[in-house]
């Protein structure tokens, strides 16, 4: 009876050790299902977190050509306020320029007018003394001539 007693035993330990490995196997099975899960998931999450990391970087990039557009337009804001001024400072003085050349033209005219009429009156001066000049040449040589005649001592 022994043996069969043994045999009784081994057969326990013989089911309990199907029912172990049996048990031990499922564990197995899941642990490997579990860790493909998470493999799977950390896979996703990996996508994911690339995915985020392209869309911020595609969203940098956005804003740096965004703001360096920004700059350029500021600075083509800045260069036209800054020739618009230069522009109307620029009108401003050839204006007043032209204002001042009128006036000193204006001015010349009228010193011309007045030299010219000055140079008239100088002349007309000039003619007028000429003549009473040359009545009083003619006048004395028609003294003189008549004294001659008549025998003035005087002259």
């Amino acid at each position: 009876m022994i043996k069969g007693v043994e045999l009784i035993e081994v057969r326990k330990v013989e089911s309990k050790l199907k029912q172990t490995t049996t048990r031990l196997e499922q564990q197995l099975a899941e642990e490997q299902t579990a860790r493909l899960k998470g493999e799977e998931v950390a896979q996703l999450a990996q996508r994911k977190s690339n995915d985020e990391i392209n869309k911020l970087r595609e969203n940098l990039e956005r804003a740096q050509r965004e703001t360096e557009d920004q700059m350029h337009e500021s600075y083509e804001d800045q260069i036209k306020r800054i020739t618009e001024m230069v522009e109307s400072k620029l009108n401003e003085t050839t204006i007043r320029l032209e204002q001042q050349l009128a006036e000193e033209h204006a001015a010349r005219l009228k010193a011309d007018g007045a030299t010219q009429l000055a140079q008239m009156k100088s002349n007309d001066e000039i003619r007028k003394l000429r003549e009473n000049l040359e009545r009083a040449e003619w006048e004395a040589e028609e003294l003189r001539k008549r004294a001659e005649k008549e025998g003035c001592a005087i002259l």
